[in-house]
């Protein structure tokens, strides 16, 4: 792998805003900078490899290993720890359960290992060619750090962190002549957890109004079968439920930017800053997927957005270890936003001078 030393100067999309569109992406930026600066931090921790969650999955995945069947074993173990059965997708789907239960603990999280290695490396290779210097450098850095804390051990309970893994990987293979492999990376991050499925629409809508028809019927129908897949595995659920099973209070809890700048908190690199750090840096790697030309920037973009959108409405406080499915991808932006910020500044300084003129 080689990297020209000094790549050109290339106008991102922020280049061709007219200056009152500029003016209004620069007030946005703004906006959430300083909102979430006067936002006080979500007090709920993210995921960790012990306790809690982590050890209700860890319990389902030893009688598993034991050679129960996943969803007897997961209907006890909710019981038993007083989780909700109702509705259907408060239990999680057995793919992480029977890698587990297969290669045991340590083994899953050596698989996780592996993937996290590909993931990165499959990003850098991806980004690194189309940057210069230092950003390039930067983009090395941030990808390899964005998900370091994936290679801890326990980690592999969190379904969040395999499917974030798959879809960045999926991301940064797709090309336009191979997506295949894309395909069945997506589609496996969405049979994991289905808080994945949107990435197989991104990646259905984004290949059709690019012209690549074939494309766009393969993510369609890796759609229909994480659906299918899915309805089974609520059936699977529904089947075992007790009238007397406890009820989850639901999703719906309007977390607002606060919610999203705790979810950006569990990248590894963020998480160990002040929280007023992501308040500052998820605006700056937001713009920064936003306003990269390339097809890769804009697949990933959108992806960001729209779960970043949706879950202004969606998750309560202590789901902020959601925030895995975008670790590895998210301030990988950052490397992006002072290209984005030069174009920006440009654009706005032209009707400042238009003004004095």
């Amino acid at each position: 792998m080689s990297f020209r030393r000094t790549a050109p100067i290339v106008p991102t999309r922020l280049a061709a805003l007219s200056p009152a569109a500029a003016i209004g992406v620069l007030f946005a930026l703004l906006l959430l900078i300083g909102a979430g600066l006067t936002l006080p931090p979500n007090p709920n921790p993210g995921g960790a490899p012990g306790g809690g969650d982590a050890q209700l999955y860890r319990q389902i995945s030893a009688r598993v290993a034991q050679g129960q069947n996943y969803y007897q074993a997961a209907a006890v173990e909710h019981r038993a720890s007083n989780y909700p059965l109702k509705p259907a997708n408060a239990v999680r789907t057995p793919i992480v359960a029977e890698i587990t239960a297969t290669l045991g603990e340590a083994g899953a999280d050596m698989l996780l290992r592996l993937l996290t290695i590909a993931a990165i490396a499959a990003t850098v290779m991806r980004l690194a060619p189309q940057l210069r210097a230092p950003y390039r450098e930067a983009a090395i850095l941030l990808s390899a750090t964005s998900a370091t804390a994936f290679v801890q051990a326990g980690m592999s309970v969190w379904h969040e962190v395999w499917a974030g893994l798959l879809i960045t990987l999926a991301l940064a293979c797709r090309t336009e002549r191979r997506w295949f492999a894309s395909v069945g990376l997506g589609l496996a991050a969405a049979l994991i957890r289905e808080l994945a499925f949107p990435f197989l629409l991104v990646m259905a809508a984004t290949a059709w109004t690019s012209g690549a028809r074939r494309e766009a019927q393969a993510w369609l129908a890796a759609s229909a079968i994480a659906i299918i897949f899915l309805a089974a595995h609520m059936a699977s659920v529904w089947a075992l439920t007790l009238p007397g099973d406890v009820a989850s209070p639901g999703w719906m809890a309007f977390g607002g930017w606060r919610f999203d700048l705790a979810l950006a908190r569990q990248s590894s690199l963020i998480m160990v800053l002040p929280p007023w750090a992501a308040a500052v840096t998820t605006p700056l790697a937001l713009l920064g997927w936003c306003a990269w030309r390339s097809r890769y920037a804009l697949r990933t973009a959108a992806l960001l957005m729209l779960w970043m959108g949706a879950f202004l409405v969606l998750g309560r406080p202590d789901n902020s270890y959601w925030g895995f499915l975008f670790a590895p991808l998210l301030p990988v932006g950052l490397a992006m936003a002072p290209d984005a910020l030069r174009d920006l500044i440009r654009a706005v300084r032209c009707t400042t001078a238009e003004a004095v003129a």
